[in-house]
């Protein structure tokens, strides 16, 4: 024991050893009611930005998920008109191979000719009002020879691996090849079965396709879930706090408080104790 009574080196020691569990005791505590190891750039700088990155990767990959599904949504849009049309384009080739029978008058062949007619036009409707979100889908305007529709699914800006551009297939009575087709005669209904196999050729073929992006987009989405699954749970390891060893570590800081205290309190005494030498 130093028998000094100008400095009191053990009352110091006390006091750097109080102030190293202050500091340890307010780690505990902000890192327990945060839940986060990293709560300020000092805490762990290299950790810290490590974690900002996984944090824009995870944020990216949830808008990456989202339009994912809305182009799905907008996918299901477009295949749900097309069904539609397929059932028209069924009932056109139906009321076509009646028209062919030569046991039907021309009257006959007329009126079949007016819901004939109707079932043409209403292709062409249906081509013109399907849209998602106001983009018009299967009316031409998004048809090979134009850019598409970009669908953006990745989580940087690489051609092909982030984003695509999708077109949709022009399903409109004429571009399906029914415009001037009609039943007024055998000859006519019996070319129109063949015009009609080709439309829903053309219309299975784009249903086809459509069905694949879906199917790709599907996998996309699995693909963006099991990243964003393994990224959180990275940057949980680097940035999220484990409370039972923070827990430990609290109350290591507080026993280390109470008695650094006690200790203090105690080298305090050592100058009065010296000063009993000179009474």
């Amino acid at each position: 024991m130093s028998t000094r009574i100008n400095h009191n080196i053990l009352a110091l020691t006390a006091q750097r050893n109080i102030w190293n569990s202050q500091n340890s005791l307010d780690t505990a505590v902000n890192r327990l009611s945060s839940g986060l190891r990293i709560n300020n750039s000092w805490d762990d700088p290299a950790g810290l930005a490590i974690s900002e990155r996984f944090r824009a990767q995870i944020s990216s990959m949830d808008e990456a998920e989202r339009n994912a599904n809305a182009n799905i949504n907008m996918m299901q849009t477009a295949e749900g008109a097309l069904s539609v049309v397929d059932e028209k384009l069924i009932r056109m080739r139906a009321l076509a191979v009646e028209a062919s029978n030569g046991a039907l008058t021309d009257t006959d062949r007329a009126a079949l000719n007016v819901e004939f007619q109707q079932l043409n036009s209403e292709i062409t409707r249906i081509a013109n009002v399907t849209n998602y979100n106001g983009l018009t889908l299967i009316d031409g305007s998004y048809s090979t020879g134009t850019t598409g529709i970009k669908f953006h699914i990745g989580t940087y800006n690489v051609q092909g691996e982030d984003y695509y551009h999708v077109n949709f297939g022009n399903m409109t009575a004429s571009a399906l090849g029914l415009s001037g087709v009609d039943l007024t005669n055998t000859m006519n209904a019996q070319n129109a079965i063949g015009i009609i196999d080709g439309a829903i050729q053309s219309k299975d073929t784009e249903r086809t396709r459509i069905g694949a992006f879906v199917s790709r987009l599907q996998g996309t989405l699995q693909q963006l879930m099991i990243a964003r699954e393994n990224a959180t749970a990275s940057e949980s390891q680097i940035r999220d706090a484990d409370i039972a060893a923070e827990m430990s570590s609290f109350i290591r800081a507080q026993i280390l408080m109470q008695t650094g205290v006690s200790m203090l309190a105690q080298a305090n005494m050592v100058p009065q104790m010296v000063s009993q030498l000179v009474g």
